[in-house]
């Protein structure tokens, strides 16, 4: 990464997310560490929609922080991921503050959606990019919360292989806005509920720091 050779660049993928190291390696320790630092600076405005945090950030720490800075609250709606997107916050440090509720659901929207949020939402059968933004509005409504995020999981049919798949219908409702996408991850049933967390944390963290929700990552299928 450097002509010298002081500062290589590393790779170490565990999905869904993907750790990249800067070790030094130069005679004059100093020098190094400069290097380091104007290189990490580089890399962080070339691609700073894919860098989820530095050293020992995490994604859902820096969701928190974001949150926290604003005085916002937090409330979630997901299916199929089995409450992980509420675990990886409401445990931290301060989310007491911040999470208000989790909804967590292996149906379709009706059943579960009409008995707690505001009789105007109407909400089809059917898992689309409207009824996560609907789902995500409805929560944010009734816990009073200034975001809100709903993370709907359409699992395929068939047996547990590398072919099976599913689609995210993601929403995020704020205080003026809402932005939603619709992604399909393939890998099995492990990777068809781990994957929508991260990327539903993920879409979260970009919302709240103005950048793009919509750009795929690298474990995305159109």
């Amino acid at each position: 990464m450097v002509l010298d050779g002081s500062l290589k660049l590393g790779f170490r993928t565990h999905y869904p997310q993907i750790e990249t190291k800067l070790p030094c390696a130069a005679p004059i320790w100093t020098r190094s560490i400069k290097s380091s630092r104007r290189s990490r600076r580089k890399s962080a405005s070339l691609s700073a929609i894919f860098i989820l945090g530095e050293d020992d950030q995490t994604l859902e720490g820096v969701v928190l922080a974001e949150l926290t800075a604003r005085g916002g609250w937090l409330a979630g709606v997901e299916t199929f991921a089995v409450g992980q997107i509420a675990a990886r916050i409401a445990h931290l440090p301060g989310a007491e503050k911040v999470f208000r509720r989790g909804l967590v659901a292996r149906e379709t929207p009706p059943s579960w959606l009409r008995p707690s949020a505001s009789t105007e939402v109407l909400v089809s059968g059917e898992m689309s990019r409207e009824t996560a933004e609907k789902a995500a509005q409805a929560i944010r409504r009734e816990t009073a919360a200034s975001h809100a995020l709903a993370v709907l999981i359409e699992v395929g049919d068939g047996p547990d292989r590398i072919e099976f798949g599913g689609s995210i219908h993601l929403a995020i409702a704020g205080p003026e806005e809402v932005e939603s996408r619709r992604s399909r991850i393939y890998g099995g049933r492990d990777w068809v509920r781990l994957g929508p967390v991260e990327l539903g944390l993920d879409c979260l963290r970009r919302y709240l720091q103005g950048l793009p929700v919509t750009e795929r990552t690298d474990f995305e299928r159109v």
